[in-house]
């Protein structure tokens, strides 16, 4: 199925786009968990499903991504991260299906049991892993092997951190109207919150913009879950408005829309120590979603991201709001192909993060 967006706006359709996913992914009520939590209209979009193989917000980016990096000729994709990146797992899983090559340059990161499990995937899928200890190293790992795979002429194609550029985020401006869609039909309320991760903000920002293009009296609640100093309103207003800009270069008839810092929400005091660093709350989280919803989330960004959202507007006083959490996470469970690998095939410097303990064993309960 096409993207609903190109019916309201024609000149998208000329962007290229291939079906990836299967939409639209489906909203159920958290009953138990909301009853828990004080928020008697508690929603899920369940993102997490919408592919058989490996779900996730990847998936809307990528099918605006891959289509662009095949229709220019590429033969290299090359993406970024940490060392247990869902982006460069995603990108391999999906691009390696349409016959692209796939390298990850990735950074060091707080080790996690999913770490282990997303490198040993990154294995078993045939994605080249390099690695950095930083983000400077990463850069410039990054530029290195690009102009490398230039001259041995791969025809590399970068895709940014989180694939999060105006034409990935695209594939969230549009989800916002499969949304609308869902809301129209009677199967969820009128949203008044939506509560999601902001990783590297392309899919909060593309939520954001939908829901000012349509007119929505949503509030995205776009909870910080990685670098500040990165990850904050003047970033995702930027990024509002590039989309926006990119929307209208294809159609005029798309609406200008000029967003503030002012207008966003991005409450930051739920990061913890550092980027993939667990938080009692987030742990929490993730334990109750399991128990009383039988719904598997991450503790790095979803546990992170929802935890804190309602925290939020529960200081605010807006539990009685119909809430929306967006699923980032992809919660197919890959571990029977994980368990293929012996970590020793990966590159020396990756061995550490199966050599040295995880953060599930600093907390009580295992998740």
């Amino acid at each position: 199925m096409a993207p609903i967006i190109n019916d309201h706006y024609p000149g998208l359709a000329k962007i290229p786009w291939i079906g990836i996913g299967e939409y639209p992914s489906r909203v159920d009520k958290l009953k138990a968990l909301g009853d828990m939590y004080g928020f008697p209209e508690l929603y899920i979009k369940r993102d997490d499903l919408c592919h058989r193989v490996y779900g996730g917000n990847k998936v809307r980016k990528l099918e605006y991504v891959l289509a662009d990096a095949k229709a220019k000729g590429a033969g290299l994709l090359i993406t970024m991260g940490a060392s247990g990146s869902n982006q460069v797992l995603a990108t391999g899983i999906h691009g390696g299906e349409y016959g692209f090559e796939v390298m990850g340059v990735m950074f060091d990161q707080p080790n996690a049991d999913y770490v282990r499990k997303n490198l040993l995937l990154d294995y078993y899928f045939g994605i080249d892993v390099k690695y950095s200890s930083g983000i400077v190293g990463e850069l410039v790992s990054l530029g290195w092997n690009y102009v490398t795979a230039r001259v041995e002429r791969r025809k590399p194609y970068f895709i940014t951190a989180g694939a999060s550029s105006p034409l990935g985020n695209l594939g969230f401006v549009n989800a916002v109207y499969e949304l609308s869609s869902q809301v129209e039909e009677g199967v969820v309320p009128e949203i008044d919150y939506i509560v999601v991760a902001a990783g590297s903000l392309g899919t909060s920002a593309g939520l954001d913009l939908g829901c000012r293009l349509l007119g929505m009296k949503t509030r995205v609640v776009a909870v910080v879950v990685s670098m500040p100093f990165l990850v904050n309103r003047f970033m995702m207003a930027r990024m509002v408005r590039n989309i926006d800009a990119y929307m209208r270069r294809h159609d005029q008839g798309v609406p200008m829309v000029d967003v503030g810092k002012e207008d966003l929400i991005l409450p930051s005091d739920y990061v913890g120590k550092d980027y993939a660093y667990f938080t009692e709350p987030s742990v929490k989280m993730v334990a109750d979603m399991r128990e009383l919803e039988g719904i598997h989330i991450d503790p790095t960004y979803t546990g992170k991201a929802f935890s804190g959202g309602l925290d939020w507007l529960g200081k605010k006083g807006e539990n009685d709001k119909t809430v929306l959490f967006w699923d980032t996470y992809n919660s197919v469970d890959l571990s029977p192909l994980a368990a293929q690998v012996d970590y020793r095939d990966l590159p020396r410097a990756f061995h550490k993060y199966f050599e040295e303990p995880t953060q599930e064993e600093t907390f009580k309960k295992r998740i």
